[in-house]
């Protein structure tokens, strides 16, 4: 049970870390200047969240079922449009909620439903799940077993910081 829970927070950390730097090369590149990341380490844990559910999904959706490989990966891929496409709207009005802040807007996109979720990024997001899930995980799964549990939990402690800080202080 403790090494699931490791496994999980492992992905957590790296997609966070992952997701930090894929925004900041976003914003790069299209405003030229680094995103406005409420944290002061280089992690987004919506992405290192967004993997956690994807992985959850994955795992729970098809254990009492028997789906051929191509109905699998149909149905993973609409349970995260639709999964990840509710946690980012939820993540949203949560930060808005508590931080009186907005950290992404996406009302100039043409299907957008408010400010936090698009159907053009809900795409993308089923385009990264597809990635993830089916390409890079078989690889990335050779290696997270090994991460040691020490640097796990050393992430564990320095994002708690930051969190506490980030929030409650600065």
């Amino acid at each position: 049970m403790v090494i699931i829970m490791y496994y999980y927070l492992s992905y957590f950390f790296i997609f966070s870390v992952i997701g930090y730097i894929y925004e900041n090369i976003l914003h790069l590149i299209i405003h030229h200047h680094l995103t406005n990341n409420p944290f002061v380490g280089p992690w987004m844990p919506v992405y290192g969240f967004g993997i956690v559910v994807m992985l959850l999904i994955e795992k729970f959706a098809f254990t009492k079922f028997r789906i051929s490989k191509w109905g699998k990966i149909l149905i993973t891929l609409l349970l995260n449009f639709f999964i990840l496409t509710i946690l980012e709207l939820i993540g949203g009005h949560l930060v808005e909620f508590f931080l009186h802040k907005s950290y992404w807007d996406y009302s100039s996109f043409r299907f957008n439903y408010g400010k936090y979720i698009a159907v053009e990024v809900s795409l993308g997001w089923v385009i990264a799940s597809y990635i993830f899930l089916f390409i890079v995980r078989k690889y990335l799964d050779k290696i997270v077993p090994k991460v040691p549990i020490i640097l796990t939990n050393i992430f564990i402690i320095i994002f708690l910081i930051d969190f506490i800080y980030s929030f409650f202080i600065k």
